[in-house]
């Protein structure tokens, strides 16, 4: 019991000698920081401290780097997107004329064919071969009969009245039999020969085969589908287009089309315009006749067409990227250039409240909100495309060059447009 009230005499003489202490030294310090603050001296040496420190941290601080376009004037009209896919042109199913054995079909699902050399199926051709030379027999008995009474008649017709009328009608009818019959054979030889000539089956047009029905070693019938084969070439475009702007679409005028998951967009001729709506969405189907590239467009990629929905504007013009939207407004940043007093130039950005009057695929229309605005946003204006969600007004920019090598022989899908007309 002794002890436990000895520690505990230690201990509260222990905390009040350090209280006193941390009093003893939170006085010393005021009294030292109130003589440090009422000097003029200390004070001018503490302020030179903290604006040499602004100063390092101002070097610290980089240019942000962006990517910038020039605003063009020029006339613009606002286009509006309508989906649709691509489909072929033609599409056969290929069949034989003539029945027989198929010895040969050499083909393969998706092998491109050539209209008139590529062989798509051979049929046994024995049988007609040997129906060919039976009537080629034929009509060699038939020209040496008809050659016979047709020399009788005229011995007959020479000799005047030793042949009595009848005996020379007589003879006239077997030579016309004889000249009927012959050229009946000759057709049958014509038809033998025909039908002989189709039992080679090529490809009708250049293309791509869909579908292999036939099998090697099948026994055909006339009207038997072999092959099915999509054309090569052109390629359609089907597109729906709403009811009020439908008017707007005209046969033979040039029309963009996006191609979606190959990110290109290629340039199109309207070909027809379906007078019927699509009940569902009172649409009219509209077909673009396109090049499909050497196959690289397909049928039923998913396709969208750009249709001019206003008359063209002449309007500041920028490209998409530099329309930068928020909800209380959109806003283009331009990158202008600025003298420094030792001579060299910098550029700062400037934000410019803009009002998007047109738009296409790519670009902008636009209309600056401000008088400040107008004079900034003028054609030949850098615009920042890239980087501009990182800037505040008056920021000092770095624009970076883009050498135009680096996007040659960029494969189609690599996210660039291209625009390429028929």
């Amino acid at each position: 019991m002794k002890n436990h009230r000895r520690i505990v005499l230690f201990l509260s003489i222990a905390i009040t000698c350090l209280l006193f202490g941390a009093a003893a030294a939170g006085y010393t310090l005021h009294h030292s920081y109130s003589k440090q603050i009422k000097d003029p001296k200390f004070l001018q040496s503490a302020l030179q401290k903290m604006n040499a420190g602004q100063r390092e941290k101002k070097k610290i601080i980089q240019p942000v780097l962006v990517r910038v376009s020039a605003a063009k004037k020029e006339a613009i009209n606002t286009v509006r997107p309508f989906h649709g896919h691509l489909t072929e042109i033609q599409l056969a199913s290929v069949s034989t004329e003539v029945s027989g054995l198929v010895v040969a079909l050499p083909i393969e699902a998706g092998q491109r064919v050539e209209g008139g050399k590529t062989l798509i199926a051979q049929i046994d051709k024995t049988w007609l071969e040997l129906a060919l030379a039976q009537t080629a027999a034929e009509i060699n008995i038939l020209e040496q009969q008809y050659a016979y009474h047709k020399s009788e008649l005229e011995r007959s017709e020479n000799a005047g009245r030793a042949v009595s009328e009848s005996e020379l009608d007589n003879q006239r009818m077997l030579r016309e039999q004889f000249h009927q019959s012959l050229e009946k054979a000759k057709l049958a030889y014509r038809e033998a020969n025909e039908k002989l000539r189709r039992t080679t089956i090529l490809a009708p047009f250049d293309g791509y085969i869909v579908r292999r029905v036939a099998h090697y070693g099948e026994l055909l019938l006339p009207g038997a589908t072999i092959a099915e084969i999509v054309s090569l070439g052109k390629i359609d475009a089907i597109v729906n287009v709403g009811e009020e702007f439908i008017n707007r679409v005209k046969i033979g005028t040039d029309m963009p089309i996006i191609i979606d998951k190959l990110g290109i967009e290629v340039i199109g001729k309207v070909h027809a315009i379906v007078p019927y709506a699509v009940a569902e969405t009172r649409s009219f189907p509209v077909i673009v006749r396109l090049d499909d590239r050497d196959g690289l467009l397909k049928t039923g990629m998913s396709a969208t067409a750009l249709v001019s929905i206003t008359d063209p504007k002449e309007e500041i013009v920028v490209p998409q990227d530099a329309v930068l939207e928020k909800p209380d407004g959109s806003t283009v940043w331009t990158a202008v250039e600025e003298k420094r007093e030792d001579g060299t130039s910098v550029f700062l950005a400037k934000p410019v409240p803009v009002r998007v009057a047109a738009q296409t695929a790519g670009s902008c229309g636009v209309e600056p909100e401000t008088a400040e605005g107008k004079k900034l946003l003028v054609a030949g204006t850098k615009t920042v495309i890239e980087g501009a969600e990182r800037l505040t007004a008056n920021q000092q920019i770095r624009i970076a060059e883009l050498d135009p090598k680096l996007l040659q022989n960029l494969p189609p899908a690599s996210g660039h447009k291209r625009k390429d007309s028929n």
